[in-house]
């Protein structure tokens, strides 16, 4: 039982009192964690490098957070030390989606990296190291002779490791898909009051406790204000979502385009990135790699059987659909299935399967006469998709002449395209004996596209059909004329394993520029006209 000292009027800590707040700290940690993460996803990526700098950053703030917790505990009270730990990271946690938000619009124009550490460094390692102080301050109040030092030791990591584990899975399975960013921080923030509060004599608790609940309103309220549209933006954004897969809006805006003039126009947009752009009028798609795949898709007869991995907003499948082909679709995120049928015009009837594009392979017995990888994680293709083995299990889903097309970066020289190399490479190795690279510009940079078309056949390009809407300026009229034919695949490349992930290290810097290119392009606009970044 709790009780206070007459005297001091501080509570003396129980046991079971000690292993709840070590409870609530562990699962604190892994909001901060997982948050943190999906914070800096539309402002500095998912890349490899976004992650090895979220996990560096708390497990150095933890790390720090141990040995300091522990020094503390030689100064000061354990429950005096306790209220001030648990009352500032439940305030940090609070305000963390603004001051993130603040932080890294400040360094919008740094490098990349540069702006993502130190982002990372003044919004996530603070909270992260004051969690870090809580266990080595719970072992110290409860640890009365050196004959329970490893038994209360281990007890109080157990219990925050076990509250870690539960709110990782709240979180990722529930209260992120389902509430956003916003909600869970301020939930977490609130479970941190309520234990700080606890640690208070009663009279405390009472003015303390109606003082966390105004606030708690007030910043509720601030953030329930955020929320709302801004009216005048250039961009309206009519769906918005925080997942696991990343931050997903559907925008609406205008653009000029010539010699079209406005168009309106609606993207789909994961973490920040462009993943679907049609026009409102005519849903028309209007990136490139849609015009040049039709011709492609041409290839097959009406009636062929299609797998596609990778939905996105649905114009590709909506494509395959208007040459007759029977579609299967396989997506990671089951938010984008409902997206796809209201925002950009997929019919109800397509038959989508909730699930990793690998895994579908590998369980899959079903024959295609085409299999299309059209799947990114934000920046990158998934990179267990695209190994040897992945393709040698296409292989055994394909029919006699079945083809297997792949959207990719479209890089070819210098370090920028060795995983393009590699694909080809990887291709080769796995028993395709015909592969063509369409490239979807003359001019290599971040704005063009590979499109690998692998078969056991040659393509037949004189049957290929170039009909259809296209709003571009290029001239889209014999696929032959924007074939690579250099053979840039001889270069330095290696083949694609499974137990070798090079992929994600050869895409790091082009996918650096990537995001650059539209950090410049559409993000900073949008930060500019006060676009809501966190929901």
């Amino acid at each position: 039982m709790k009780t206070t000292n007459p005297k001091t009027e501080e509570v003396i800590l129980t046991s079971k009192h000690l292993l709840i707040i070590a409870f609530i700290e562990g699962a604190a940690v892994m909001a901060c964690e997982l948050l943190g993460a999906k914070m800096i996803a539309p402002f500095f990526g998912t890349t490899l490098y976004s992650w090895a700098s979220v996990l560096a950053i708390t497990l150095g703030g933890l790390a720090s957070g141990y040995y300091l917790g522990g020094w503390l505990t030689q100064k000061y009270q354990p429950v005096r030390l306790l209220q001030i730990i648990l009352f500032a990271s439940a305030l940090l946690l609070f305000v963390m989606p603004i001051w993130s938000t603040t932080v890294m619009k400040l360094l919008v124009d740094t490098e990349i990296l540069t702006g993502l550490l130190i982002s990372l460094f003044l919004f996530l390692l603070p909270p992260i190291l004051l969690f870090g102080m809580v266990s080595p301050v719970i072992i110290h109040a409860l640890v009365h002779s050196l004959n329970d030092t490893g038994k209360m030791a281990g007890r109080v990591y157990a219990v925050s490791t076990l509250g870690g584990v539960l709110n990782t899975l709240l979180i990722g399975f529930y209260l992120l898909p389902n509430f956003g960013i916003l909600i869970p921080s301020l939930l977490n923030g609130a479970l941190l009051l309520v234990a700080a509060i606890s640690l208070l004599p009663l009279k405390k608790k009472l003015i303390s406790g109606l003082l966390a609940l105004f606030s708690f309103f007030v910043l509720g309220s601030h953030y329930h204000q955020l929320s709302s549209e801004i009216p005048h933006s250039q961009f309206r954004i009519i769906h918005h979502s925080e997942g696991m897969m990343g931050q997903v809006k559907v925008v609406d805006y205008n653009v000029k385009l010539e010699p079209y003039g406005i168009i309106p126009v609606r993207g789909l947009l994961v973490n920040n990135t462009w993943q679907t752009v049609i026009n409102r009028n005519d849903g028309v798609a209007l990136l490139d790699y849609i015009y040049f795949s039709r011709p492609l898709l041409s290839a097959l007869k009406p009636g062929s059987k299609a797998l596609l991995i990778g939905l996105g907003g649905g114009t590709l499948c909506r494509e395959m659909q208007t040459k007759g082909l029977q579609v299967d679709v396989v997506e990671i995120d089951p938010r984008l299935q409902k997206i796809s049928y209201q925002y950009f015009g997929l019919h109800p009837s397509t038959n989508v399967v909730c699930d990793d594009g690998r895994h579908f392979l590998q369980q899959c017995q079903t024959q295609y006469d085409l299999i299309f990888f059209d799947a990114f994680l934000g920046e990158n293709p998934p990179w267990h998709l695209l190994t040897k083995q992945s393709f040698e299990k296409v292989q055994q889903l394909l029919k006699p002449g079945g083809k297997l097309m792949i959207e990719f970066f479209g890089f070819a020289e210098g370090n920028f395209g060795k995983a393009g190399r590699s694909l080809h490479k990887t291709l080769e190795a796995s028993g395709f004996s015909h592969i063509d690279v369409v490239a979807t510009s003359e001019k290599e940079g971040i704005e063009r596209n590979f499109i690998y078309v692998a078969s056991n056949k040659a393509l037949n390009f004189d049957s290929l059909d170039y009909s259809g809407t296209k709003y571009t300026d290029k001239k889209i009229t014999d696929l032959r004329h924007w074939l690579i034919k250099e053979p840039f695949w001889k270069g330095e490349a290696v083949v694609f394993e499974d137990d070798l992930p090079a992929l994600e290290l050869m895409l790091a810097q082009p996918s650096i520029e990537w995001r650059k290119e539209l950090n410049q392009m559409y993000r900073n606009r949008m930060m500019e006209q006060e676009v809501q970044i966190f929901y």
